[in-house]
């Protein structure tokens, strides 16, 4: 059964693609590429071996499995990929996974070949053995074990984990090393080759399922994991921003022209005088200027264009009437001239 999964990394893979995004600084580019290269072959790893493991013991009611936990102890931690706990002991599980071609060196040692440069890691059964001694001191000093228990603490074993797309030059892996697909063969191999001594010593330190679930509830609830601010690490020096003031635009009102409106006050049309009256000639009725002494015609216009509309004269006004429409209104009306005695 499946007690946890593995803690995403997205958050830390979005932050190094940011800061590869923004940093300048040719140096400081390789080191976040080199840094997000190890996330991601650590996180896929993890995955892809996580996989291998939920196929094979996921369904079985005496295993329980746990991906990604990290322990904090007396100052030192443990980071583990996978732990495997079942009645008879704890299984320390590391995962491996390389782009390159790899070595395993008769002393633990891996060489990885990318093209023609090699790059050495150090043994990683020794460093799964310092994660499975934390833990073991972890459960020891925090947890009431069985009198069973209490002398020498839960038997735990480690196993590296390779990633079977890793390309391997060994023939035959050493112990401690199986690839994660082979992991239970590997497994139930090792169980066929116990003496009998080992067989009875087993069995005297098995323990019920249900202490096996008690120490998976105390490890998740004790789980403590870290999280990398990578932006100390590669501090950007971003450009001093200029802020630029916007001052709000006004809105712009919008100016419906009305239409002109014909002045009510006829004008003239030689100096746009309204110094002007009516007068009347050889062809009817015209606008006579007071000021330049100039002409203008009188221009009536009706609604209905069958009108003929006219002037009619009384005294001083002049009325435009239209026997069509029944029109008869006020259209000017003369300046009353008074002699001066």
């Amino acid at each position: 059964m499946i007690y946890k999964n593995i803690d995403s990394k997205e958050q830390e893979l979005n932050q190094l693609k940011k800061l590869l995004k923004q940093s300048k600084n040719p140096k400081q580019q390789a080191l976040i590429r080199a840094d997000l290269a190890r996330v991601e072959n650590g996180y896929q790893a993890e995955k892809d071996n996580a996989y291998y493991l939920d196929f094979s013991f996921k369904d079985s009611p005496n295993h329980i499995l746990l991906h990604d936990i990290r322990i904090e102890h007396n100052g030192q931690v443990a980071q583990i990929d996978h732990i495997l706990i079942s009645r008879l002991r704890i299984e320390v599980l590391e995962s491996k996974s390389f782009s390159g071609k790899l070595t395993i060196k008769g002393d633990g040692s891996l060489n990885v070949e990318y093209g023609k440069k090699v790059q050495t890691f150090p043994n990683p059964i020794e460093q799964n053995n310092r994660h499975a001694q934390i833990l073991s001191e972890f459960l020891k000093e925090n947890m009431e074990l069985p009198s069973n228990h209490k002398l020498l603490g839960i038997p735990i074993d480690s196993t590296v984990l390779i990633n079977p797309q890793t390309t391997l030059t060994n023939d035959t892996l050493p112990d401690g090393f199986t690839r994660a697909d082979s992991f239970k063969t590997y497994r139930n191999e090792g169980i066929d080759k116990m003496g009998v001594v080992n067989v009875f010593k087993s069995i005297g330190t098995a323990m019920k399922i249900d202490r096996a679930k008690e120490i998976a509830d105390f490890l998740v609830k004790h789980h403590s994991p870290k999280t990398y601010d990578y932006s100390k690490k590669y501090p950007i020096k971003e450009e001093e921003k200029v802020e630029s003031i916007v001052i709000p635009q006004q809105e712009e009102k919008l100016t419906i022209e009305e239409p002109k409106k014909e002045s009510k006050t006829p004008l003239c049309s030689k100096c746009q005088s309204d110094t002007i009256e009516i007068h009347y000639g050889k062809y009817g009725y015209y606008f006579k200027c007071l000021s330049c002494n100039g002409n203008t015609a009188i221009k009536l216009t009706c609604s209905n264009t069958d009108c003929k509309p006219k002037l009619k004269k009384s005294k001083l006004n002049f009325y435009q009437v239209c026997d069509v429409c029944d029109r008869n209104e006020l259209f000017f009306t003369n300046q009353e001239i008074k002699e001066v005695v």
